[in-house]
């Protein structure tokens, strides 16, 4: 049940996407067969084949349901979050049935071909660009096949520039994808492709920006006001001679006098590039994000000449400006500065606080510098008569301050902070991570002149990091880290000493606010999902945070996360060991494995894979019990990807290792008895040493049979696997060597029930013996195994003809069923009842007859609601009907049969009730 309007929302969002990526699979491969064509046949032209599709994109821009500004920007945001925005769906936005004033545009997989669709918005206020992209690095297969992947042209564009930007994109594929199938390279394909130029600049960010900001409406460059460029890099493309007249625009004196800004600007370069041009053409914008680009003093100097409407300005990390006396035209508008990581040291005369101190609507300052967290003066000598600490103590020091981080800075004294706290009653925030202000007392003494209780702060544990901490330390500084990690979450310096600290702090006891920590760190994860230290740091903070009994608490959408974003980390980074560890520790939960729906087949082929790379027993025993899980919900299909020989062999290998660390263990143990009682003679300890106990299994050896027993059921490809793998032969050491263990004997017995299932391979199971070893077991005491080896048995007895039959087996094998007790509790799951239908038929052997009878009496009982799909597809309930009709015919039935059959009617009716319920709603 939709319970609030954002789930609603997010419903139909992914539905929406849906729709779109069906045609645009559609539409992609109408694209690829057509250049293919072009490729073998050239001069073919480009043609658009008609499937007599009726896209859902082509209904929608029809106008039947126009979505106004809240819904159209709800919509380009799920599309950029999940990766879904390329041509193709930017071509949803026209102008007819979107309204966009506020856009959030990545721009990993588009083409300056889909731009002009800006043109029909002109009411755009506010364009935020993401140029950050992990996935920057094509040259790699991976990241390049990714690429691919999420790359489509729009059906606006017209088949020459289709041909033109995506032809070499789509041979690659394809002609990569033949590479790794047959290992082969045509001889013909090269030539094929010499006149394909590589459209990989079409993609590039200069290019696209330039197609953004050329194609704006007249109307959005006056409106425009609020304009992020973060991580663009504007010089880049103009290295090269070749760039350099596409790149960079005229400013000579006469040029200026033609841009629309009006104050003249004087600077000693002539050019600068032409997609800072596009930008100076917004005079009217108010706020300004350059973070993370490569622009130098003089743009920056023109762009503050120029913009001289700005009252928000963000330029962390521009560390190549090296002077920001042009922050002085701006003294009487600037509310908004954030200096992160810049190189103030390099203002001199005046230093960057003197021109600070001139901004007096300053509400917003950000200082914080994350380069000093590594350096090897961790206490540097204070002096409160620094640039700094003078300009923190002057009682007139931005009086409208109200955001303050200082965090990363080592040499501000506790005096001048103080002094700055009292003359800043009204401050709201105050960013105090990682310096050497360890003075408290104004955090939390309330008696304190400093102290307010409506400030926020970020603080660090550095100062008892070394200490042992108590479950008081994580009440106090928690609030502290979580503020750090909510502001902090793309600086990687200091991320990883809040993760550190949250590490710490969480090892030894139960987070306070777990649910709100683990948002914010898989937030990091995915933000950060290339760089390896932060997610060896995460995983480990993951594990704290999801330890028993925390994952009973936890709502499934937060497991579903801590899944998706671990599978992330284990496909980005399967050669890490101590990571790969982190992630199966954090996985090794029942709920976690249990109650989220994801690629369950991905994640057995990633842990797999981990157990085929490791021998650390770290790795071995989680991998082991993630896997016996997970197999429960693969299809037979997905088993059999995973129960490849390869695999086998290994899994097979594992189980002798541990036999011969279990036999070791053993062995130890008997000489320390030898030792106790060293009055023993010599006869009497060689009888102990070549007559060892029976074994005893650990939980890495139960996981591994389980996960066995899992992959082979009904699965004929995997049990033949298994066969040729040379299993038959160590499961045969197994029964003797853990005769007297329950629970492996019943994994052993249940595995080899599933290859007598299996018609052309039980005839290997007379290769080890296997009536004499199951008679051991039809008498067992435990009616798991019992069940099991009669199980066995009774297919067996099937393809035998009469004179080969043992009556005095079968004869056993009935008193034996008919002394079971069924459980309350399943002993055994079927995917379906196919491998016993025929031995409901088998009417010469009663027994073989009686034992399905009874296993399906059984599974119905114990487990009602897994089954009514089962038994109203495979008509089991007119079976069972037919076999109770012919025993009240016969004049002196087997009354022990006849109540199976009659109890097993009564459970089907209530499946079938059941069924018609469900049957006659949906028809309904």
């Amino acid at each position: 049940m939709v319970d609030n309007p954002d789930k609603l929302n997010v419903i139909c969002l992914r539905k929406f996407a849906s729709l779109l990526n069906t045609d645009q699979y559609i539409w992609k491969q109408n694209i690829e067969e057509n250049i293919e064509n072009i490729i073998v046949e050239e001069n073919n032209p480009l043609k658009r084949k008609d499937y007599h599709q009726n896209f859902f994109l082509d209904y929608f821009r029809h106008g039947y349901c126009p979505l106004n500004s809240f819904l159209s920007e709800q919509l380009v945001q799920y599309l950029v979050t999940n990766d879904h925005l390329n041509d193709y769906t930017l071509s949803l936005f026209s102008s007819n049935v979107t309204c966009l004033k506020r856009l959030i545009l990545n721009v990993k997989y588009i083409t300056r071909l889909q731009c002009h669709i800006f043109n029909q918005h002109p009411n755009l206020i506010e364009l935020n660009i993401i140029f950050k992209d992990c996935n920057s690095n094509r040259n790699n297969s991976k990241t390049s096949q990714f690429f691919y992947q999420h790359i489509c042209p729009s059906i606006d564009s017209t088949a020459d520039e289709i041909y033109t930007v995506y032809s070499p994109l789509i041979f690659h594929h394809k002609y990569s994808r033949i590479q790794n199938n047959s290992r082969r390279t045509s001889a013909s394909s090269p030539s094929s492709t010499q006149h394909l130029r590589n459209s990989s600049d079409e993609f590039s960010h200069d290019k696209v920006l330039y197609g953004i900001l050329s194609n704006l409406h007249p109307k959005t460059i006056e409106s425009l006001k609020r304009l992020s460029l973060s991580y663009y890099k504007f010089f880049q493309t103009s290295n090269t001679t070749s760039a350099r007249t596409y790149s960079l625009v005229d400013m000579s004196p006469l040029a200026k006098r033609s841009m629309t800004s009006s104050p003249t600007i004087t600077t000693p370069v002539n050019v600068i590039p032409t997609n800072l041009y596009l930008v100076l053409k917004c005079v009217n914008l108010t706020s300004l994000n350059i973070s993370s680009t490569d622009l130098k003093n003089p743009c920056f100097d023109i762009i503050i000449s120029s913009l001289d409407k700005l009252h928000t300005l963000d330029l962390s990390s521009c560390r190549n400006i090296k002077s920001f006396h042009s922050l002085l035209k701006l003294s009487s508008k600037l509310k908004w500065l954030n200096l992160f990581n810049c190189s103030l040291h390099m203002q001199q005369n005046p230093t960057i606080y003197h021109i600070l101190y001139e901004l007096k609507s300053l509400e917003y300052l950000d200082l914080s510098n994350e380069n000093t967290i590594n350096d090897n003066h961790q206490h540097p000598l204070i002096d409160p008569e620094s640039d700094i600490n003078r300009f923190l103590s002057d009682v007139n020091c931005l009086p409208c301050l109200k955001h303050f981080d200082i965090s990363g800075l080592k040499t501000i004294s506790s005096i001048s902070l103080s002094k700055f706290l009292i003359n800043h009653s009204n401050l709201q925030f105050l960013g105090l991570f990682l310096t050497n202000e360890k003075s408290s007392q104004y955090l939390f003494d309330s008696n304190d002149l400093c102290y307010s209780k409506y400030r926020h702060y970020t603080y660090d544990i550095e100062h008892i990091a070394t200490l042992t901490l108590t479950e008081n330390d994580l009440l106090l500084y928690e609030p502290y880290l979580i503020e750090a990690l909510k502001r902090y979450h793309d600086r990687i310096g200091f991320i990883q000493k809040i993760l550190s600290s949250v590490f710490l702090l969480t090892r030894s006891f139960h987070s306070k606010q777990q649910h709100l920590l683990i948002e914010l760190i898989l937030h990091i994860m995915s933000n950060h999902a290339n760089i390896q230290s932060i997610q060896m740091a995460s995983t480990a903070c993951i594990y704290n945070l999801t330890r028993t009994p925390v994952p009973e608490q936890l709502h499934v959408k937060y497991l579903t996360g801590i899944i998706e974003t671990i599978m992330n980390v284990m496909e980005t980074f399967p050669n890490y060991q101590q990571l790969q560890k982190n992630c199966l520790l954090t996985l090794c939960s029942d709920r976690i494995l249990h109650e989220p729906c994801f690629k369950f087949c991905l994640l057995a082929k990633l842990v797999m894979q981990n157990l085929q790379n490791y021998t650390d027993l770290g790795i071995i025993q989680p991998g082991m019990a993630i896997l016996s899980l997970l197999t429960t919900r693969l299809t037979i299909d997905e088993c059999t990807q995973l129960g490849t020989i390869k695999n086998l062999k290994r899994l097979l290998q594992l189980i002798e290792q541990q036999i011969d660390r279990l036999q070791t263990m053993q062995i130890t143990q008997n000489q320390q008895m030898n030792n106790a009682h060293n009055d023993q003679s010599v006869n009497e300890i060689d009888i102990l040493l070549n007559n060892p106990q029976q074994l005893t299994s650990d939980d890495t050896l139960r996981f591994c049979l389980s996960l066995l027993w899992n992959l082979t059921d009904e699965n004929a490809t995997v049990c033949r696997n298994f066969i040729q793998s040379m299993g038959l032969e160590l499961f045969q050491r197994l029964l003797d060597l853990f005769a007297s263990d329950t629970i492996v004997l019943t994994k052993i017995v249940g595995l080899l029930s599933n290859i007598a299932e299996v018609q052309h391979l039980k005839s290997y199971l007379y290769s080890i013996g296997i009536i004499p070893l199951m008679k051991r077991y039809i008498n067992e005491a435990v009616v798991d195994v019992a069940f099991s080896a009669t199980g066995i048995l009774a297919h067996l007895l099937y393809d035998q003809k009469n004179d080969d039959i043992d009556f005095d087996l079968c004869e056993q094998m009935m008193d034996a069923i008919k002394s079971w007790q069924s459980p309350h509790t399943n002993m055994v799951t079927y995917r379906s009842f196919k491998p016993f239908l025929p031995l409901l038929y088998c009417t010469r052997i009663p027994v073989v007859q009686l034992w399905a009878i009874w296993a399906i009496h059984h599974v119905c009982s114990t487990d009602r609601n897994r089954y009514v799909q089962i038994i109203h597809d495979e008509k089991i309930y007119e079976i069972i009907q037919t076999f109770y009709d012919d025993q009240l015919s016969i004049g002196y039935p087997d009354m022990f049969i006849l109540e199976v059959l009659q109890s097993i009617l009564h459970l089907f009716k209530q499946f079938d009730s059941k069924y018609c319920e469900k049957s006659s709603a949906v028809a309904s």
